[in-house]
């Protein structure tokens, strides 16, 4: 029997909406839903082949023990005695503190894992959990931290005059920022040009978003920073900062523009290797409209100066008073959380999330002093934290729905850690390169296999918008979901799991609709679940649409704060910071990041249409300088690693730029060829100028190449891992 469900995808943080046609078991298409609030009929390929990662052939569906050739599928309740058994040993030997939890993009935009497990180590007694976030755009909660919130939120798109997107590249990433072009309907950028908006694109790529932009500034990788300095100076200097909003609720001003002093017009065009007047443009551009802000993607963040970077993209909406004001609309509120009014105030430090809240982010990494983010400790720091003796070391390792062998920077070093632990324990969907590591695997569902909700996008969707989603077809084999397999473990470990809605009854675990109740429970949400629950393919709440945000409370008198010690610091640190990387002429290009459409991150590379290479892409007259032709294969060589890749010209790319995707390299993937560069290679922990978070150099990475004249390929093998130290 054939039937249609509306439902989502789960795979970025887009969430577009279809309708899956279903035969008997088995998915057979998925057909975005044209008339999804959200979404409206849009969605990449990915999603559209969605259905097919629940059958491909490296689907895992059973429980197995064993590393390497000693692997054997063993019965699901006996991996966990097994699992069981040898944590509470580890405990026991070691502490609590001993056992880690690190999360990946599959665990991220589903609904139970990331609460399930932060609560599941929190039990323990561990605050060993780690995620990808912290290799990604940890300066955006950091900077939120240091800066403050406003309690009406931002200017949204749809309603802004203008739009400064820097590295943000919305057409190929579903990445949703508040203020930014939605990720679910990239369409909206037309929308808004139609309407007169004016888009400023900053990218050292002229990327598919920069071809729709009014102004396109092809910065050198790296520089976001500096530019944004520089462009404060001018707003600054001329006076076209909102004064009065200032006054009122801004302190640090006058520290932030002496900070900015040596950033003049002259000095960041040569910097940023722009034109002098496109800035002045770009201010121009900005200050004049009514509306509008300044985002990013992972751009700015991956590079060396991503705090600060975005310390001064939050500085310069401030300065310019970008904020739904008292009598102003606020469209941005969510629905899974508390039925309280929108005010024109910043939020009082005491009241932030405690996610956001630097003052409840309080342990530091025993090595190197960087610090929890997002209740989250430093990934970059996780494998030293292995790998170094003493108290505090980490020796066993849950690894839920990541993949670190093919994600982490170095990896060698990733690997030498992943081997070293006493215990390493993978819950997936798939067979990955560190699922091959695993002294134990547990079979994970997917997302159309389970109840899902759109809580990870709540707070980014510009419209009062929820859904909530069945399962569309039953989960094969022995998979489950995450938090089952973690409440087990609880159990025979004696810890307790505490959710918002109370203990979790290890005795009698409820189905998946009872722990929804327990994440969201009763009165906690605008909406109940039960009302989210009755709307097939998700409604707009529209009782919370157009409402009126309300003049400051007494007592609500927090201030943004633009300026401080650790700013000062890293304003010192990117005047002097060389991106040569310190050794002259021996580093001639900058690696940057580039988004690939066919795949997300280390995930996806296994769907019918996938990226079929990872070339290292660099300007035509770069690719004749360096005496080689598309398709040849060259050295590419950093301070930390060298790989052999397969060269393209890319005539998008500013000269002295080489643009590759992260996340390939997979050994099980057959990508272990000069045609899938795996740039994790190239990157050290080590290589970082971040004393927050440790965030490592992934973008604007000084590298250089290296030919055999004779045979036009790399001079010299490359090694099976990473190469020169």
């Amino acid at each position: 029997m054939s039937h249609t469900t509306k439902t989502f995808c789960t795979i970025c943080t887009a969430f577009c909406g279809f309708e899956a046609r279903v035969e008997g078991d088995r998915i057979v298409e998925m057909v975005p839903d044209a008339e999804h609030p959200m979404s409206r009929g849009f969605s990449c390929t990915k999603g559209r082949q969605f259905h097919h990662l629940l059958t491909a052939a490296n689907r895992l569906t059973s429980a197995r023990a064993g590393r390497g050739d000693r692997t054997r599928e063993v019965a699901t309740e006996a991996a966990l005695d097994e699992i069981a058994e040898r944590l509470a040993a580890i405990r026991e030997a070691h502490g609590p503190e001993s056992i880690a939890i690190y999360a990946g993009n599959g665990a991220t935009f589903k609904t139970t894992p990331l609460p399930m497990t932060h609560a599941w180590l929190a039990g323990l007694g561990s605050h060993q959990m780690y995620t990808s976030l912290t290799i990604d755009q940890p300066a955006k909660v950091i900077a939120a931290g240091r800066v403050g919130v406003w309690a009406a939120g931002t200017h949204d798109f749809e309603s802004a005059d203008v739009s400064i997107m820097m590295g943000n590249n919305v057409v190929v990433s579903g990445l949703n920022v508040p203020g930014a072009a939605p990720g679910w309907r990239p369409k909206a950028i037309r929308e808004a040009k139609e309407r007169g908006l004016k888009l400023i694109v900053v990218d050292p790529r002229r990327t598919q978003t920069a071809n729709l932009a009014d102004l396109h500034l092809q910065i050198k990788p790296g520089e976001d920073a500096t530019l944004l300095a520089g462009m404060i100076r001018l707003v600054l200097d001329s006076g076209r900062q909102d004064v009065a909003f200032c006054e009122e609720f801004v302190d640090g001003v006058d520290d932030l523009r002496v900070a900015v002093e040596p950033f003049t017009l002259e000095y960041v065009a040569e910097r940023t290797g722009l034109e002098a007047a496109d800035i002045e443009t770009a201010v121009d551009l900005f200050v004049s409209a009514r509306r509008g802000t300044v985002s990013s993607g992972t751009g700015p963040d991956m590079g060396p100066h991503g705090n600060l970077a975005e310390h001064l993209m939050a500085a310069l909406n401030v300065l310019c008073g970008r904020f739904n004001r008292a009598g102003e609309v606020n469209e941005t509120l969510p629905v899974l959380l508390p039925d309280l009014p929108s005010v024109a105030a910043v939020v009082p430090r005491d009241f932030l999330p405690d996610k956001l809240n630097p003052d409840k982010n309080t342990h530091r990494s025993r090595l190197h002093g960087a610090r929890q983010v997002y209740q989250e400790m430093p990934t970059s720091t996780l494998a030293d934290e292995i790998l170094t003796p003493g108290e505090g070391q980490v020796r066993a390792l849950v690894v839920v729905g990541g993949n670190p062998v093919t994600s982490w920077p170095d990896r060698a070093k990733t690997l030498q850690a992943l081997e070293a632990l006493d215990l390493l324990v993978c819950i997936d969907v798939r067979e990955t390169d560190t699922v091959a590591l695993a002294d134990y695997f547990l079979p994970a569902s997917y997302g159309l296999e389970r109840l899902e909700l759109t809580a990870y996008n709540d707070y980014l969707y510009n419209r009062p918008f929820v859904q909530f989603a069945e399962a569309v077809v039953p989960p094969p084999g022995e998979a489950r979901e995450e938090w089952i397999y973690l409440a087990e473990l609880a159990r025979r470990l004696g810890t307790k799991v505490e959710l918002p809605g109370g203990l979790l009854d290890l005795d009698d675990l409820p189905d998946a609709g009872g722990f929804f109740d327990l994440l969201y429970p009763e009165g906690t949400t605008r909406v109940g679940l039960d009302e989210i629950r009755r709307h097939e393919g998700g409604r707009v709440f529209e009782q919370f649409e157009g409402l009126e945000v309300l003049p400051k409370f007494e007592g609500m008198d927090d201030r943004f704060q633009l300026f401080g010690e650790e700013v000062a610091a890293e304003i010192d640190t990117l005047l002097g910071y060389d991106s040569t990387g310190g050794g002259g002429e021996a580093f001639t290009h900058l690696l940057t990041c580039r988004r690939n459409g066919l795949v997300y991150n280390s995930m996806c590379h296994e769907l019918p249409r996938s990226a079929t290479s990872n070339p290292a892409s660099l300007h035509p007259d770069d690719l004749a300088e360096l005496g080689a032709q598309g398709g040849e294969v060259v050295r590419l060589v950093s301070a930390h690693g060298a790989i052999d890749v397969q060269v393209a010209a890319d005539d998008t790319l500013r000269r002295g730029v080489v643009s590759v995707s992260h996340g390939f390299g997979s050994l099980l993937g057959g990508e272990r060829g000069s045609d899938f560069a795996g740039v994790s290679e190239l990157v050290s922990t080590e290589t970082t100028v971040d004393t927050i978070s440790r965030m490592p150099i992934l973008s604007a990475l000084p590298v250089r190449f290296e030919v055999d004249r004779k045979s036009g390929r790399g001079a010299g093998p490359a090694s099976e891992h990473s190469t020169a130290r």
